[in-house]
């Protein structure tokens, strides 16, 4: 077996006599300081570094495995037995390796300075560490306590809700009453006009039976109420059209509750004098059929209480238009 270019034990820089636990950590030393990648910036170190890792790792190869070992030492031995006669042709392969062993060794200074400044700056971030830990510490601290204060406003927030939803509640069954009262009251009003209208509808039937003495006055008088029976119409279009809108009207129900019953008794007084002259207008009406002398009289009683029903019915809708409005 040839002798290899270069002695193992000289690459790891090891002793003949070096047990496996000494070749595996020098070669654990040179494989950190002679690796590639901490020469990356120079093109020409890290051809070197490359050399000089697979002589390393050759080197381990060989020194590891017992039997590879024990035949290098066997090829050894018989290479410096016989080191006189080989002695010129292996003058210029000594040469170069004692070079490739000086460099490799100056590497290898450089390579232990540089680990030495790494380790330097390995112990700085280490005590930045520690620092940065205790700081985490006293945030985390710091955390807990904030933490602990946010539990306790949430709490409070909850019961707040909580507070809020019963009233919420008790709120809303309020304004269900309400708006029940006022379901009520508007069928009342309701009821009222028709009463009005029944009234108004009586009050055709007496001037048709008029129309038979005083045709003149009786058409000027049907004009006019066929006016007031379209603007009665307009205006219960519009009732209807508010009463549409009863829906939305009733949350502002609940704020007026007061003007309401105010303006309802308003309406109750003038559906009460309404219903007096329209009782005065009856009796005006009988009294019609039994004297032509006093036909003038009632046609003048007749139109004033015609305007009175339908001003109280005006008066009614503007009521029940501004408490909606409100």
């Amino acid at each position: 077996m040839a002798l290899p270019p270069v002695d193992h034990y000289e690459v790891l820089g090891v002793t003949t006599t070096a047990g496996d636990d000494e070749i595996r950590r020098r070669y654990r030393f040179l494989a950190l300081a002679f690796h590639p990648d901490r020469y990356s910036r120079n093109p020409e170190h890290h051809q070197l570094a490359e050399q000089q890792i697979k002589r390393i790792n050759e080197a381990y190869r060989v020194l590891s495995d017992p039997a590879a070992r024990a035949q290098f030492d066997s090829v050894r031995q018989l290479f410096e037995s016989t080191a006189a006669a080989r002695a010129r042709s292996g003058l210029s392969a000594y040469a170069t390796s004692l070079q490739d062993t000086a460099r490799a060794t100056e590497q290898v200074r450089r390579m232990e300075q540089e680990l030495r400044m790494a380790r330097e700056r390995l112990d700085a971030l280490l005590r930045d560490k520690a620092a940065l830990q205790a700081q985490l510490a006293e945030l985390g601290h710091l955390h807990a306590g904030e933490r602990r204060g946010h539990v306790g406003e949430v709490s409070a927030l909850t019961q707040q809700i909580e507070q809020l939803t019963r009233e919420r509640d008790e709120l809303a069954a309020t304004l269900r009453t309400t708006q029940e009262r006022s379901g009520r009251r508007i069928e009342s009003l309701k009821q009222d006009l028709e009463r009005k209208n029944r009234l108004v509808d009586r009050l055709q039937s007496a001037k048709s039976q008029w129309e038979s003495s005083n045709q003149t006055r009786t058409e000027l008088l049907t004009q006019r109420v066929e006016r007031l029976r379209e603007e009665l119409a307009s205006r219960n279009r519009q009732l209807a059209d508010t009463l549409a809108a009863r829906q939305l009207a009733q949350e502002q129900l609940v704020q007026e509750q007061h003007s309401a019953s105010r303006m309802s008794q308003s309406y109750s007084s003038a559906l009460g004098i309404s219903e007096i002259e329209a009782a005065r207008l009856q009796v005006e009406l009988d009294a019609l059929s039994t004297t032509q002398q006093r036909s003038r009289t009632i046609m003048r009683l007749w139109q004033i209480a015609a305007i009175i029903g339908i001003a109280n019915t005006m008066i009614f809708i503007a009521i029940v238009l501004q408490h909606l409005a409100r």
